[in-house]
C-alpha cells in the first residue's frame, strides 16, 4: 500500500463542549495519511487515476464546516468516512491538533485510524 499525505491541513469549525467554544469558529491542524495504490497513476501520469489531494482538501474543509461539533472524535470520523468512501481508499489515518486547548499542554488532539470495509 502506499501513502499519499496532507500534513498541516488547516479546519476552520466550531467544536468543542463549552458554549462558548459553540459560539465560535476554531482552527484545527490535521495531518491525513491515505492509504492506496498509486502503481496505475504512476503509469499513466494522469490525475484522473489518481487520489486528487486537492480536491480531498477542499472536500475535508467542507466537512469541518458542514456542521457544529462537540467532540474531535466525532469530527475524525466523519473525516474518515469521507476520506475512504468519497474518494474510494483503503485506508485513512487522521490526527486531529486542537493546539492548547487545555491549560498547561501545547498541544491537544485525537488520532484515528479507519480501513475500508470494501475493499
Amino acid at each position: 500500500m502506499d501513502l499519499i499525505y496532507l500534513n498541516g491541513l488547516e479546519l476552520k469549525c466550531t467544536i468543542g463542549v463549552w458554549d462558548w467554544e459553540q459560539a465560535i469558529q476554531q482552527t484545527l491542524h490535521a495531518d491525513v495519511q491515505v492509504g492506496t495504490n498509486t502503481s496505475l497513476p504512476a503509469k499513466t501520469d494522469d490525475l484522473a487515476d489518481a487520489v486528487d489531494y486537492h480536491k480531498m482538501t477542499v472536500r475535508l474543509q467542507e466537512v469541518a464546516k458542514a456542521q457544529n461539533y462537540a467532540l474531535l472524535e466525532t469530527l475524525a470520523e466523519k473525516i474518515a468516512d469521507c476520506v475512504l468512501t468519497e474518494f474510494a481508499t483503503d485506508y485513512v489515518k487522521i490526527k486531529l491538533d486542537k493546539g492548547a486547548a487545555v491549560k498547561g499542554v501545547r498541544h491537544v488532539g485525537v488520532i484515528i485510524e479507519r480501513k475500508s470495509a470494501h475493499r
